[in-house]
């Protein structure tokens, strides 16, 4: 089948549906998408919050518990041993189908009705209370998104990582602060897409570097600063006169930065893929912050998987998935779904629905099979009604509030989720205001009254951790952003004893901004989801394309407008090895 341009009925630009779309759509039976990938890919990120916690009774056994849920939320929230317990079975919410109603409205009333997870954690989790959607953690406070992980704070998507403060997107490291994508690094602070990195400062783009300092694009290096070479002690001298004086280093950055160019693209062991922060994929048609894909399109932070598509978040060893989020551990044949794993197979709308198959609008069910909207049918009435709720749901199809229609295929309404937009990672990714997100049909959640008594402006902490006294720890620190509504400011904060030990076991000065304001600036640094056509930059002569200017062309996080030298992989690899 050729391409075909349609046009979104959600932001109304034109997309392009590729032939392999239509080859993955016809195998897993479903029509074309009416929305454009990166509206669709907003839409599912809606339905995942990380950050935002409240303190909420559980509606099961009335505990104070942290929850995602705040204490008005019209949805029932149980806690983590409560859901998973056997005090309920969600086939008790069991209920014929309406075939006088859009699927889409009865399946609100059933989401109204079925307890929801109130918080996301697996494994073992020892004291740590304070996080969510995490594995098998231990003594980590405020982390969100992260496996194995130990003596973590204030980050997100730290895995297999100990000592890790402030930090987003880091994998097999210890102690690091502030930093973002690093891998296999130790005792690295302020730097970014950087790996086997140690001992270090202020590094971007390095491989296997040591006791470096403001350096980019440097491999197999050591005792340099801002990329000059020095003998170890003149280094060690200079780096403390440097750590003096923070604007210098800031200014000495950005003009190093003015002439290294960077890569179009951050992968490794690729085949026919297009995306950023990519390992080991084939045949990828645009992901992000993926590895180990074979045949997807349109992903982000996947791993292990095949034959997916629309999919964001997990993965781990699942096959033929499409328009899904929060899915995985070895599940097949599923479609239109939010968290859902351990083997969940041949099911389509479903919602904390584990270790099942054969499901269809279902909500919170466990170990069941043939359910239509929680209630329990025989395999070949299942398979009957599933197909007259198909037809019946293209010929009556549900109409939000802005009249979007829709009929199978579709992912489930922004209506449906039980989130409001600036409490999920939607925010994050593509950040808007308040009147925006309401005007596009998405609710927006006004932050509380929080009436901190502050009793330390941000402007008074001392720069030096070393005159910083236990002291503070007694004090209520003021953010400067002051209640910030599109970073969920919390306008102050306190520092912890754990915390304090570690900025004077690194030398770093006592943060000024409260942790989620620090989490968005983090992702200010961080390339956006999307990607844009670009020509190398590149007219060296000593490079393969000679004297001429290079002429490869491709798809890069990079914008036109950014400042960033951008080089194809050969010009880069020319300049860096």
């Amino acid at each position: 089948m050729k391409t075909e341009t349609k046009q979104c009925q959600n932001c109304k630009n034109d997309f392009t549906i590729e032939s392999e779309d239509f080859n993955f759509y016809e195998k897993i039976k479903v029509p074309p998408p009416t929305f454009c990938p990166e509206c669709r890919l907003i839409r599912r990120l809606s339905f995942r919050n990380e950050r935002a916690l409240y303190k909420k009774k559980c509606d099961l056994c009335d505990k104070d518990e942290i929850l995602m849920f705040p204490a008005e939320s019209p949805f029932k929230a149980y806690c983590y041993s409560c859901w998973w317990s056997d005090g309920w079975d969600g086939i008790e919410y069991g209920r014929d189908y309406d075939f006088s109603k859009p699927f889409f409205e009865q399946y609100k009333n059933l989401l109204l009705a079925v307890p929801r997870p109130g918080n996301i954690k697996q494994g073992n989790n020892v004291n740590s209370q304070y996080t969510n959607r995490v594995s098998d953690m231990k003594n980590c406070y405020l982390a969100f998104g992260c496996k194995v992980a130990e003596d973590c704070m204030y980050g997100s998507w730290m895995n297999d990582d100990k000592e890790c403060v402030d930090c987003l997107s880091v994998l097999k490291s210890e102690r690091l602060y502030e930093c973002i994508d690093c891998t296999n690094c130790y005792d690295l602070s302020f730097s970014q897409e950087s790996r086997m990195c140690s001992s270090s400062s202020y590094l971007l783009n390095c491989r296997n570097c040591n006791d470096c300092f403001g350096c980019i694009n440097l491999r197999n290096k050591s005792y340099c600063i801002f990329n000059v070479q020095y003998p170890k002690e003149e280094y060690l001298d200079k780096v403390k006169e440097l750590k003096k004086d923070p604007l210098k280093i800031k200014k000495e950055i950005i003009k190093l930065q003015k002439t290294n160019c960077v890569p179009f693209s951050v992968f490794n062991k690729i085949e026919k893929s297009i995306g950023n922060w990519l390992d080991q994929t084939k045949n990828l048609n645009i992901g992000f912050g993926c590895s180990n894909i074979e045949d997807g399109r349109y992903l982000f932070a996947v791993f292990n998987s095949k034959d997916v598509g629309d999919f964001c978040f997990w993965g781990d060893e699942s096959e033929l998935i499409y328009e899904a989020i929060n899915l995985g551990r070895q599940s097949g044949n599923v479609k239109f779904a939010n968290e859902c794993w351990n083997s969940l197979l041949d099911s389509e709308y479903v919602m904390n629905c584990h270790s099942s198959s054969n499901l269809f609008g279902c909500i919170g069910l466990r170990n069941k099979e043939y359910c239509i909207l929680n209630k329990q049918y025989e395999k070949a009435e299942y398979e009957i009604l599933i197909e007259e709720i198909k037809k019946q749901m293209n010929e009556t199809p549900y109409k939000d509030s802005l009249d979007r229609i829709y009929k199978y295929g579709e992912y489930f309404p922004q209506e449906l989720s039980p989130f409001a937009y600036n409490e999920t990672i939607a925010q994050e990714y593509f950040p808007s205001s308040k009147e925006k997100i309401i005007s596009g049909g998405h609710r927006w959640k006004d932050p509380f009254e929080r009436n901190y008594q502050v009793t330390r402006k941000p402007e008074t902490l001392p720069f030096f951790i070393e005159e910083t006294t236990d002291g503070i720890l007694n004090e209520i620190i003021g953010c400067i952003n002051n209640g910030k509504p599109e970073t969920m400011c919390t306008t102050a904060f306190r520092i912890t004893q754990n915390e304090l030990n570690f900025y004077r076991k690194i030398g770093v000065p006592l943060p000024r901004y409260c942790p989620n304001c620090r989490h968005y600036q983090r992702l200010k640094q961080r390339n956006p989801l999307k990607l844009w056509n670009r020509i190398c930059m590149c007219n060296k002569e000593n490079h393969i394309h000679g004297k001429e200017k290079c002429e490869v062309e491709f798809e890069t996080s990079y914008a036109p407008e950014r400042p960033e030298i951008v080089y194809c992989e050969k010009c880069y690899q020319a300049e860096v090895y």
